[in-house]
């Protein structure tokens, strides 16, 4: 619980922004696919996956920024 936010509202917090994060990786990978086609070589697959992954734990780290600001407009 950050600022006397309840925690369940920070996991769901957490994943929204991950899911956000990961679904704006994959806008950017479509759409630079759709632009210059797919990889020519294999590797780049697992390299886009392991991007993917990774964004969903980035957007969670951005929670207690936001968790901030929730707070600052719930304060008196």
């Amino acid at each position: 619980m950050s600022y006397g936010l309840p925690a369940e509202g920070t996991r769901r917090l957490k994943q929204g922004l991950g899911v956000v994060a990961v679904g704006a990786c994959l806008i950017a990978f479509a759409t630079v696919i759709a632009a210059h086609g797919p990889p020519w070589q294999t590797l780049w697959w697992a390299v886009m996956l392991a991007i993917l992954i990774a964004a969903y734990f980035i957007g969670q780290l951005f929670a207690p920024f936001f968790e901030w600001v929730i707070a600052g407009y719930r304060g008196p």
